[in-house]
C-alpha cells in the first residue's frame, strides 16, 4: 500500500523568555473562566497536522506529583518544563534533549519526568529510533531506553520504525511503575502505522504488554486503566475505524475492538486511490476513565456510513463502555445509539457501531479538535472548536459537561470567541479545573483554565 507523501516535522520556535510571575490576569464571571498570560513566546501548534491526520503538539501538557498543571516545550538542546500553580508560573526545570524529535513529557508520583523522543533513520540498517528517557525531579538524566518498533509487530524488519511521529501524534502516559508511548510512525516498508512501547520505570527496561498495531494510524491516545492502559487509534484501512485496545498486566491478552467505522466509496482500495482512502470523515478526540471503571471515547465524525458522508460535516460524539468487554455487542456500552452502513478499505463491508451518542448537530458548523477530561469521579468535561462550514471562519471555543452515563448536565456553553485549544494534546484536569495552553494575540503562551464545580 502506498502512502500520501508525509510532511516532515518542522519546529518553529519563535523565541523563549521565562518569568516566574504572570504578566496579566483576566478573570471572568464566578471564576469560571481564567486566562493568564506568561512571558513565554513559542508557537503552540501540532507539527505536521494535516486535514487527514494529527501532528505532535509543540507543547506537552501533564501534571506533577503535587497535582500542579505543567507544560513542556523544546528550546534548543533542552526541554523546558514549566510548573504552574493557580495559573501562575512558579518554577522551570531543564531536561537535556537526547534526540531531535520531541514526542511529549509525563511525570510520576515521585516527581520523576519521562520524555518521549525520537530520531529518523535515513539508512537501511534497523536501529532504535524512539526513546523513553527518565529524569529526576531536578532534571538530572537517569536512563534512556530505546525501541526499534518491534514492540508492536513481529512481521519482519519492514515493519520496524524508520521515522517516528509521522502522520499522527505521540501520547505518553504513566501508570504506577509503567510508562507507555503510543506513537505514529513511518516503517521501513514506506507504509505508516502506530507502535506502542512500554517500560518499567523502576528498572527502565522494556515490558511486554502485548502487541498493539494498526495500519495507517493517523491519531493515537493512551490512558492509565487499572494495572495497565487503554489505547485508541484512528486507522484508514486495516481496520478502517477507531480502535480501542486494552492492555493489562492481569490479562496476558490484549483486548481489541473496532468501536466506530468510517465510510469510503466502493472500490477505493482496489483502485489504489490512496488520497481518498486517507480521508476518514472523522478525527480523534480523547479517552477518559469515568464512573466505575468505564471508559469514555470522544471524537468527531459525519453521521452517515453511506455516500451521504460526502455532504455532511463532522459533529461531536461520545461512546462510554467497558473496555474489557466485547464491544461488538450493544450491551457493553453505557451510552445508546446505533449506526450502520458500509466500511472497510473497499467500502463493501457491512458494519454496525453501538453506543454512539452525538453531542452536536449542525448543518452550519463543523467541529474541530475535540478534547475531554474526567474529574476523576462522575463528570466528563468536553471542549471543542466550532467553525463555519461555508467560510471556514472560527466561531469559538465551547464546552459541555456530561455525567458518567453520557447525559448532558451542562449544555453547550461558549468559553471564548477567539481562544483556541492546544491541538492534538489532551488538557489536564487538576484542582477542580481543566487546564491547557494556547497563544494570545501577541504570540505568547496563555494558561487557560475552566473551573467546573
Amino acid at each position: 500500500m502506498k502512502n500520501k507523501k508525509i510532511n516532515k516535522i518542522v519546529s518553529i520556535i519563535l523565541s523563549v523568555s521565562i518569568l516566574t510571575t504572570v504578566c496579566s490576569t483576566t478573570t471572568f464571571a464566578a471564576s469560571r473562566k481564567q486566562i493568564q498570560d506568561t512571558n513565554i513566546k513559542i508557537e503552540v501548534n501540532a507539527y505536521s497536522e494535516d486535514i487527514n491526520w494529527e501532528g505532535v503538539s509543540s507543547v506537552s501538557e501533564f501534571k506533577d506529583q503535587k497535582g500542579n498543571f505543567c507544560f513542556a516545550y523544546v528550546s534548543g538542546k533542552k526541554i523546558i518544563v514549566v510548573k504552574t500553580k493557580n495559573g501562575k508560573v512558579i518554577n522551570t526545570i531543564k531536561l537535556a534533549k537526547k534526540y531531535p524529535l520531541f514526542g511529549g513529557v509525563a511525570c510520576d508520583s515521585k516527581g520523576n519526568f519521562y520524555l518521549a523522543s525520537g530520531k529518523n533513520n535515513e539508512g537501511n540498517k534497523e536501529i532504535n529510533t524512539v526513546f523513553i528517557s527518565k529524569y529526576d525531579k531536578e532534571g538530572k538524566h537517569i536512563k534512556t531506553v530505546g525501541d526499534d518498533g518491534s514492540s508492536s509487530s513481529s512481521s519482519g524488519s519492514s515493519f520496524l520504525t524508520k521515522k517516528p511521529f509521522e502522520a499522527g501524534n505521540c501520547d505518553i502516559e504513566v501508570n504506577g511503575n509503567l510508562v507507555t508511548v503510543n506513537y505514529a510512525r513511518e516503517m521501513y516498508s514506506g507504509h505508516q502505522s502506530n507502535s506502542v512501547f512500554t517500560v518499567d520505570s523502576t528498572t527502565m527496561t522494556k515490558v511486554d504488554m502485548g502487541r498493539i498495531y494498526n495500519s495507517h494510524s493517523f491519531a493515537q491516545r493512551a490512558i492509565a486503566y487499572k494495572d495497565g492502559f487503554v489505547y485508541a487509534s484512528e486507522g484508514d484501512c486495516f481496520p478502517r475505524a477507531f480502535t480501542i485496545s486494552t492492555s493489562l498486566k492481569s490479562n496476558e491478552n490484549v483486548i481489541e475492538n473496532d468501536v466506530f467505522h468510517f465510510w469510503v466509496k466502493k472500490g477505493t482500495y482496489s483502485n489504489w486511490d490512496m488520497g481518498t482512502l486517507n480521508y476518514n470523515y472523522a478525527h480523534m478526540g480523547d479517552l477518559a476513565v469515568v464512573g466505575s471503571n468505564k471508559v469514555a471515547f470522544l471524537a468527531t465524525s459525519v453521521k452517515s456510513l453511506n455516500s451521504n458522508a460526502n455532504k455532511e460535516n463532522e459533529q461531536l460524539f461520545i461512546q462510554i463502555f467497558d473496555p474489557e468487554a466485547d464491544l461488538s455487542n450493544a450491551s457493553s456500552y453505557v451510552t445508546k445509539g446505533t449506526r450502520s452502513g458500509l466500511s472497510g478499505p473497499d467500502g463493501n463491508v457491512k458494519v454496525t457501531d453501538y453506543g454512539v451518542k452525538f453531542l452536536t448537530n449542525s448543518n452550519a458548523y463543523y467541529i474541530d479538535h475535540p478534547q475531554m477530561v474526567s474529574n476523576g469521579k462522575n463528570k466528563l468535561i468536553v471542549l471543542y472548536e466550532k467553525y463555519n462550514k461555508k467560510t471556514g471562519s472560527y466561531n469559538g471555543l465551547y464546552f459541555q459537561v456530561l455525567n458518567s452515563k453520557g447525559e448532558v448536565i451542562k449544555k453547550e456553553t461558549l468559553y471564548s470567541k477567539n481562544i483556541k485549544l492546544n491541538p492534538c494534546e489532551t488538557p489536564i484536569y487538576t484542582d477542580g479545573k481543566v487546564n491547557w495552553v494556547t497563544n494570545n494575540d501577541k504570540g505568547y503562551i496563555s494558561i487557560c483554565s475552566l473551573k467546573i464545580k
